[in-house]
């Protein structure tokens, strides 16, 4: 970290995600309190922001305007900036997905090309992990990078989100790649939890935008609770070009 009278730069180490963002937060709030108004990220080592980053650089962003500073963000790659305008559309227009076609009903005796279920250690510091694996897991199919992305930015909001809600217990992460789609299905044995096609979820400073967020970055989300017992299953489906 650089500083310079009221300006200050910081570089996350890292991604900005619900791992860091506690340490970034307290870092922040420790230079606005003593004085500092422009504060400059410098993503040159982020690769990726989940919801929970998100909702914290718009509330840094938004104590800075309030004081008359300023929160930039720089050399961030095309994949953060791709993640930030669609996040920004969500939160500045309040935007939701628009209306999408129906997806197609899978027959009955259509089986997979291929599945995997990778095995979810305990720990929600191993999140960037399977972020980057799910990624590199559908390189194999016919999806762009950009697709890829965030279909794997997707995943994460869902395992995150399991690690938050069940405190990691029992969490798995399942992907089945057929010829017109890959569906990925996270699993937890919290609580449980369910929502509506239609339902959205309040947002507050720390909570509420990854859903919405999942709805944008895929082609269908479902949010039920387990037909094999307590704990809520996310399904997620993003349709790729068929061969």
């Amino acid at each position: 970290m650089n500083e310079w009278n009221d300006i200050a730069v910081i570089a996350p180490a890292h991604d900005i995600d619900i791992i860091t963002v506690p340490l970034l937060r307290e870092q922040v709030d420790g230079l606005v309190d003593g004085g500092v108004r422009r504060v400059l990220v410098n993503c040159q080592s982020v690769s990726f922001i989940d919801s929970t980053g998100l909702a914290f650089l718009l509330s840094c962003a938004r104590r800075l305007s309030g004081l008359g500073g300023l929160l930039s963000l720089v050399n961030a790659s095309p994949y953060v900036v791709r993640f930030l305008q669609i996040a920004r559309l969500i939160d500045a227009l309040h935007v939701t997905a628009a209306n999408k076609p129906p997806i197609p009903v899978l027959s009955a005796d259509e089986s997979p090309l291929w599945s995997k279920t990778l095995s979810v250690s305990e720990g929600i510091e191993n999140l960037p992990y399977y972020r980057h694996r799910v990624s590199n897991l559908l390189s194999s199919l016919p999806m762009t990078a950009e697709d890829r992305f965030d279909t794997a930015l997707a995943a994460g909001e869902a395992l995150s989100n399991a690690y938050d809600h069940a405190c990691g217990c029992l969490c798995s992460l399942s992907i089945y790649a057929y010829r017109d789609r890959v569906v990925i299905e996270v699993g937890d044995r919290g609580c449980g939890f369910e929502l509506g096609g239609n339902e959205e979820v309040e947002a507050s400073e720390i909570r509420g935008r990854g859903i919405k967020l999942m709805r944008m970055l895929v082609d269908s989300v479902e949010v039920a609770r387990r037909c094999d017992g307590r704990g809520t299953m996310v399904r997620l489906i993003k349709m790729t070009r068929s061969s």
